[in-house]
């Protein structure tokens, strides 16, 4: 590896050199363990000599103890590895690691960055020794590479996606959740109308709510209606996620309107714990200039 200093390219065995001689020299001359953006591409070093973000650069320094949160209304702790300080290039920055940004990223630099993740991830993880992993359906691949690291350091989690929380926030009335088109539903709805009216009822109570509460509704419903994985599946996540020790795993947190609305979701299956984890989260904390 070649770094610069002072304008040259040096060895890193002249950094250590620099180091023992004047530390404070080299952190302000080099920086080795950030994200910043040279030209149209992103550098990313993982060295660990500066400890903060600034709205130019993300810091990669991974402290002994993971960044924690507390999101208003929601009742479970969330941990992030790095943390950034929101500005219009850090948000470039983001957005080009989720491959929508107007930067390149340098693959051997990224893997190199994923590693470290997988690294500190793993004592999280362990630690917390989850049962379930559940992460946001997304086209962003940021999502999926991080939550595959969380994955590889505690392999005996089981792994599945949240299209089943997306379904329900994201549902507007009752009529999408019903599956008439299931083979059964017309006999059904003919001999037993009052039955029907109950279950949309009940379907408009949760939508309205904001809430779908699958252990409480009557059994036989649940084959003629579809929910986050198509209620077909319902009491199988169910059984899974209650008594667990869940891990819900995102790759930003900013406002944290998403991980909290996972978490309400996934607490009326009644897990024995649930914690949130996230690779980047938002700070208004600054390393000096």
């Amino acid at each position: 590896m070649r770094e610069k200093l002072s304008g040259k390219l040096v060895k890193p065995t002249q950094i250590n050199k620099v180091m023992k001689t004047n530390f404070k020299l080299f952190l302000e001359e080099i920086i080795v363990e950030d994200i910043h953006v040279e030209g149209n591409e992103l550098m990313i070093s993982t060295q660990h000599y500066k400890a903060g973000s600034t709205k130019d650069s993300i810091s990669t320094y991974f402290r002994a103890q993971p960044y924690t949160t507390s999101v208003s209304g929601v009742d479970a702790e969330i941990y992030s590895l790095l943390n950034y300080v929101s500005s219009d290039v850090s948000t470039d920055i983001l957005k080009s690691l989720k491959g929508k940004g107007p930067y390149k990223v340098n693959p051997k630099q990224w893997e190199s960055l994923l590693k470290q993740v997988k690294q500190h991830a793993s004592v999280f993880v362990k630690r917390f020794k989850p049962d379930v992993i559940i992460y946001p359906k997304s086209s962003s691949p940021l999502v999926k590479q991080f939550v595959d690291q969380v994955h590889s350091a505690y392999p005996s989690a089981e792994l599945l996606d949240e299209r089943f929380v997306k379904k329900v926030i994201d549902a507007e009335n009752l009529e999408p959740l019903i599956n008439t088109s299931h083979p059964d539903w017309p006999k059904f709805a003919k001999d037993h109308p009052a039955e029907v009216k109950k279950l949309k009822q009940s379907l408009k109570t949760h939508v309205e709510r904001g809430e779908l509460e699958l252990k409480k509704l009557y059994k036989p419903y649940l084959k003629f209606i579809k929910n986050f994985i198509e209620l077909k599946d319902a009491y199988e996540v169910l059984e899974r996620v209650m008594g667990a020790n869940v891990l819900v795993v995102d790759d930003i947190l900013s406002s944290g309107t998403t991980m909290a609305e996972m978490i309400r979701q996934l607490q009326e299956f009644e897990p024995s714990k649930i914690v949130g984890l996230t690779l980047f989260k938002v700070t208004t904390a600054q390393k000096s200039a």
